[in-house]
């Protein structure tokens, strides 16, 4: 029985002498951190911020509200000038559309009118036309007594029994009749043709012109009826672009007066950078979040180890405190002095892991999606060369232990 404590304790020393030479020959890192990208949210307008997340460490889900901001101070100014320039617009409309009734009222008596103008003019038309046609009558009545008379005289003349004298009284009414015929055919032409020229809207006379007022009358209300519906058009078109103006305007000042904060990440809320009820600034950093879903394990190398490094090369994990390790692979070598790497992360760096080397490593199994929650701000080991301590977990693990 002492033989075999003897024996024993040899093989545990042996074996914990292998594990440790082992370990270190294999590479391992002297810290790990569970670290994460930080993702800030922005302020999307100006405005009072109602904050509507539980706390600091509290789940959020992409797209879920973090708060509300609601701006006070909005200037509606180019809105409210707007609606004036519309309301001015369509009461220029409206008196535009009084004052075109207003005309064709006026233009449809004017009409009534020039109707019972043409009619009268017709009728004294065709009684000064029926009084030239007796006129002409009459005169060629008269030339054919002058003529009678004329025809005895001369036969009277060439008998000796009709002096000249009596003669040449008669001839001369003859030819006054004569005359007076040809008056009344010009006379009954001029109002023949006065006749014509009234059945095609023009009237003709010698006191007035060749339409009557009313006609005139029409033309021009016709021609100020095209200007004002040209006037009309334009005054609707500017008034169809102000209102387009104003919705694009109402859509502008809803987007501005008002907007949700949302999450951008699927994570936990790291830190406030605002209180509650503050007035901030468009683009000012309202909240840092923890992105869970992009979970990274950040650690420190001797400059030796640091050189047999790759970009790709596997790795493997292990939490403290937890027997599981997890696959891995380097995604960045960030070398010494790597502050900056840290501005985006968030835990950042110590000053121990400052003076060494900084490695970057991709870990699935760590991403909530893959069930392993959001452990940011653990910590662990990295082994990057499979050593002893790997080997005995993986034993034990298939034995239950």
């Amino acid at each position: 029985m002492k033989l075999f404590r003897v024996f024993l304790g040899a093989f545990l020393l042996v074996g914990g002498l292998y594990i440790l030479v082992g370990e270190h020959l294999a590479g391992t890192s002297a810290d790990a951190t569970v670290n994460a990208r930080v993702a800030v949210v922005r302020a999307p307008i100006e405005g009072e911020l109602a904050i509507e997340a539980q706390g600091i460490g509290s789940r959020v889900s992409q797209g879920e509200v973090l708060g509300r901001l609601v701006d006070p101070r909005l200037d509606k100014t180019r809105l409210a000038d707007l609606e004036r320039s519309l309301a001015t617009q369509r009461i220029m409309v409206s008196r535009m559309e009084a004052e075109r009734e207003a005309l064709r009222e006026t233009r449809t008596a004017l009409e009534a009118q020039l109707d019972d103008y043409r009619a009268g003019r017709a009728l004294q038309i065709e009684a000064r036309l029926a009084e030239a046609r007796a006129d002409r009558e009459a005169a060629a009545a008269r030339l054919r007594e002058a003529q009678s008379a004329l025809d005895r005289a001369e036969a009277l003349r060439e008998r000796g029994v009709q002096t000249a004298a009596v003669f040449d009284t008669v001839a001369t009414a003859a030819e006054i009749a004569r005359e007076e015929l040809e008056s009344a055919q010009s006379r009954l032409a001029y109002v023949q043709a006065e006749q014509r020229s009234a059945e095609t809207g023009v009237f003709i006379g010698d006191s007035y012109n060749d339409a009557p007022f009313s006609a005139q009358r029409i033309r021009e209300i016709d021609l100020e009826l095209g200007r004002l519906e040209a006037q009309l058009s334009e005054s609707r078109a500017f008034a169809d672009a102000l209102s387009g103006d104003i919705e694009a305007e109402r859509v502008r000042i809803a987007r501005l007066e008002q907007a949700a904060v949302r999450s951008p990440v699927e994570g936990l809320v790291w830190d406030f950078l605002v209180d509650d009820g503050v007035y901030t600034n468009r683009g000012q950093d309202l909240m840092r979040l923890v992105d869970c879903e992009e979970i990274l394990v950040t650690a420190s190398v001797s400059e030796r180890l640091y050189d047999t490094l790759a970009i790709g090369q596997p790795v493997q994990f292990r939490l403290y405190g937890e027997g599981a390790v997890m696959p891995g692979a380097i995604v960045r070598l960030g070398g010494s002095g790597a502050l900056s790497l840290f501005d985006t992360l968030a835990v950042g760096a110590s000053e121990e892991h400052l003076e060494r080397f900084h490695v970057t490593i991709a870990v699935p199994a760590l991403t909530a999606s893959q069930g392993g929650g959001c452990s940011v701000g653990r910590t662990g080991r990295v082994t990057f060369a499979e050593g002893p301590a790997s080997g005995f977990m993986r034993l034990l693990d298939r034995v239950g232990l």
